[in-house]
């Protein structure tokens, strides 16, 4: 699963400014042409003024990915990332994984609201994270290879929507703030046992975190069904991804057991 963004000079004389492809979703047009809040303008913006870069590019950037969206894949801090880093290895710049990072951050608070940061940053250092918004990110090096399995649930979901659920549970569930310091002591735990690569460890907290993610209401019984039918099928354990109420699992395996899963799923 990859988001790609390239930029290329245009083929004529004839003054067209950046023209922005994307064949994913049917776009074509310069990018002044945009609307204001559209996400790709946003990010093309944010990108040129942390540069900046204020003169007329004479370009064609090319947009695709095979991630699905709404889906708790990351899919909107993918293209960004991409388009970001193409933009400014074309110009000729150079801005950090954090510089990125935080463009990224712009745009994703455009489209989902008050999102995480998580994304931007683990797809713009390319790196697994423990994230905490009170501390410094850990970045994270499994001390052997891991091995997962992710399923689309055919749903999709959108990140604002479980954002301002979480806002209404917030003021009206007592127990909301005491599930979420559960899932994060879950991460503490998870990002040891990631480093050293115990995946029975690993795998029995991340169905213990979507057992507590249920009952923030953020799973559906499509997602719940694909979760137990991956342990079910020999995975150690199994999760929703992303913001949930639709979107994907990811679950725990081995390479011996991966295929058992990828079947039953």
């Amino acid at each position: 699963l990859t988001s790609t963004a390239t930029v290329t000079p245009h083929n004529s004389l004839i003054k067209r400014g950046l023209t922005v492809n994307a064949p994913d979703i049917n776009l074509s047009d310069s990018h002044r042409n945009l609307p204001i809040n559209s996400p790709l303008a946003n990010i093309i913006f944010d990108t040129l003024q942390a540069l900046h870069y204020n003169k007329d590019i004479e370009a064609n950037i090319t947009i695709t990915s095979t991630i699905p969206m709404q889906s708790g894949l990351g899919s909107s801090a993918s293209i960004s990332t991409a388009i970001a880093k193409s933009l400014t290895a074309y110009l000729g710049y150079k801005l950090t994984n954090t510089d990125i990072s935080n463009i990224v951050y712009k745009t994703e608070g455009l489209q989902h609201g008050n999102p995480s940061g998580i994304d931007n940053l683990v797809i713009s250092h390319e790196t697994p994270i423990l994230f905490s918004k009170s501390t410094p990110v850990k970045y994270l090096t499994p001390s052997k290879p891991l091995h997962y399995v992710l399923a689309h649930s055919g749903e999709q979901s959108k990140t604002r929507d479980t954002v301002e659920l979480f806002n209404t549970q917030r003021l009206s569930n007592p127990q909301f703030n005491s599930t979420l310091n559960k899932i994060g002591r879950l991460s503490l735990k998870g990002a040891d046992a990631f480093a050293i690569g115990d995946t029975d460890y690993l795998g029995d907290l991340m169905t213990t975190n979507h057992n507590l993610l249920q009952q923030l209401c953020v799973s559906s019984k499509r997602l719940d069904h694909l979760v137990t039918t991956a342990i079910e099928a020999g995975a150690s354990g199994a999760k929703l991804s992303g913001a949930g109420r639709g979107g994907s699992i990811v679950a725990q395996v081995t390479k011996a057991s991966s295929a058992s899963v990828v079947t039953a799923l």
